[in-house]
């Protein structure tokens, strides 16, 4: 008997089965052993830096971040100072701390955990390598401050303080955070061998923290603002990172290779993250790059953006006399004729001067009257009377020309005479 349609349809779908053919039960797969936590929980001694999240607590640990020391890169506003801050305060009585403040935003900082405040701008480089040495010797903290400094000053002065760091005596090997705020100012990117002394010697001092500084216990703590602009030197000695916003496209490609993230994933996320908010990987951190928001600080931040206010109302008169609008163009038209004399050949403004001056005219009638009789000379008195002016204009007269050494003089009194000068016969 043929089989219908249907009856062939159905035996599709049972796979041709025989009546009464149980079906094979697929085997049960063996149950897998659990995953290891990519993040691990916060261990005891841990510094506690901020929460995944879904709340969990991340935490560094020290001793990793000093073997791979650490970089914090975000654009401006990203919370990078605001990162180091939390750093530094949760650290505070743990470690040694130095930090490296090239705008002034940690002086509160200091004031707070009782760290030295140094201000760079009044020591030399030889004091400066002093404070590094016995600062590593007693194992004190201190912020130094150089905003007080010009760019190629605050790189002079890099270059001597943290070698000295590094190359302190071995018994004064301690444990040290050494956080540098915008790193990228110290150590720039591209063209080393051609960079200036100045620039190349303050790109060493950071490599030899980040390098030689690992097995004297410095722990290299770094935040720039762009990767691309900090040298490939030192980046290439960091372990631990830690990411934060970035706009620009070439950034994102580097943070992208930096914490291993697809092209695609980084562009998708890091253009979107808020202020405080990092992509954190190293083995200081976890085995995998961990999205986390840092916590918070217990001093002000200072590089935090001004709360919006509107400014007072101002007629213009009074803001003009606010501005003291009037004294400024006084004082710029002095500057200008300041410039124009100083613009002037040093001869030109002796020549200037000398005409300018009120003896002048009675230069010329002395010089002529001793021209006359050189290289022999007159008394002063006689030159009064044979020029018939004062003694006093012709003693000025006479100053004068003694100002330019144009004349000499012998006798005192009454009988101070005066000569035309050896020299300009």
């Amino acid at each position: 008997m043929k089989a219908s349609a249907a009856d062939s349809a159905f035996a599709r779908a049972m796979g041709n089965r025989r009546f009464g053919q149980q079906a094979a039960v697929p085997a049960r797969p063996a149950p897998r052993a659990a995953a290891p936590a990519l993040v691990p929980a916060l261990r005891p001694g841990d510094i506690h830096i901020g929460d995944a999240d879904d709340g969990a607590p991340i935490g560094i640990d020290l001793a990793k971040l000093i073997d791979g020391r650490f970089l914090i890169q975000g654009v401006s506003g990203a919370g990078k100072s605001w990162l180091l801050r939390r750093l530094v305060e949760q650290t505070a009585g743990l470690i040694q701390q130095i930090v490296v403040d090239p705008e002034d935003e940690f002086g509160n900082l200091a004031q707070k955990l009782g760290m030295v405040h140094l201000q760079a701008h009044l020591l030399d480089a030889a004091t400066l390598e002093a404070a590094a040495a016995r600062a590593r010797e007693h194992r004190v903290s201190l912020v130094v401050n150089f905003s007080h400094l010009e760019r190629e000053d605050q790189m002079k002065a890099m270059a001597a303080f943290v070698p000295a760091l590094v190359n302190a005596p071995r018994e004064h090997w301690h444990p040290c955070l050494v956080a540098v705020d915008e790193a990228q100012l110290f150590a720039p990117y591209g063209g080393v061998s051609e960079a200036p002394l100045v620039r190349k010697a303050s790109i060493a001092a950071l490599i030899d923290l980040a390098n030689r500084g690992r097995k004297r216990g410095l722990a290299c703590v770094l935040a720039t603002l762009r990767l691309a602009r900090l040298a490939s030197s030192v980046k290439a000695e960091v372990l631990n990172m830690m990411i934060g916003l970035n706009t620009l496209d070439r950034d994102i490609r580097s943070a992208a290779e930096t914490i291993g993230w697809d092209a695609r994933r980084a562009f998708d996320r890091l253009p979107l993250l808020e202020p405080g908010n990092f992509v954190a990987v190293g083995p200081a951190f976890s085995r995998s790059p961990v999205m986390l928001k840092v916590g918070p600080v217990q001093t002000q931040h200072r590089g935090a953006t001004p709360a919006l206010a509107a400014p007072p109302a101002h007629d213009r008169r009074a803001a003009a006399e606010l501005l003291e609008i009037d004294e400024l163009v006084d004082a710029s038209a002095a500057d200008a004729r300041l410039r124009e004399q100083h613009a002037r050949a040093p001869g030109l403004r002796q020549i200037r001067a000398f005409i300018r001056d009120e003896a002048f005219a009675d230069c010329g009638r002395v010089w002529g009257a001793l021209r006359k009789v050189a290289p022999d000379g007159a008394k002063i008195c006689d030159l009064a009377k044979h020029l018939n002016r004062k003694p006093d204009d012709i003693g000025a007269a006479l100053a004068l020309l003694d100002n330019y050494g144009a004349v000499e003089f012998s006798g005192d009194g009454a009988t101070r005479a005066a000569r035309i000068a050896e020299d300009m016969l």
